[in-house]
């Protein structure tokens, strides 16, 4: 199972998207399903709302988008995965301490990071600089391999 944090989840669903074309064919290489934590439930639906609200969509993108992400659920490609709070708490509290003073990583990067690392996904999608420094920091696989200029 792979984990794509919210800068990938979006970048797939929203076609206005600057990352949607690196996104899109580089889920159509690895064929994997996606985790969905509550966390990446969260922040996506937040996201396409946030993008609504800003206009970089309307209202029928909009709508388009929640019936994808339903029809991806419907078929296995996003995976409702849950985990513990303690444990994503502990995990992300021990990422933190080891890695924020050196990185400063936002608190939402460093929980992503921890929910892949104890679902045991592989390999970890992002577009987000900060956030794939702190993965690359704790081993986990990253994609894609090069990130280019937003």
């Amino acid at each position: 199972m792979i984990y794509g944090d919210t800068s990938f989840l979006i970048a797939i669903y929203r076609r206005g998207d600057s990352f949607h074309s690196a996104a899109t064919n580089l889920i159509n290489r690895l064929r994997q399903p996606f985790a969905l934590t509550l966390l990446g439930d969260l922040e996506l639906m937040n996201g396409v709302f946030r993008c609504l609200a800003n206009g970089l969509i309307d209202q029928r993108e909009h709508d388009a988008i929640f019936r994808q992400i339903a029809e991806d659920e419907s078929d296995g490609i996003l995976v409702r995965s849950s985990l513990g709070d303690s444990e994503l708490y502990a995990e992300a509290r021990q990422l933190s301490r080891k890695f924020t003073p050196e990185t400063s990583t936002r608190s939402l990067d460093i929980l992503h990071v921890a929910a892949a690392q104890l679902l045991g996904a592989t390999p970890f999608l992002s577009f987000d600089a900060k956030q794939r420094l702190l993965a690359q920091k704790v081993g986990l696989p990253l994609q894609p391999r090069v990130l280019g200029g937003k």
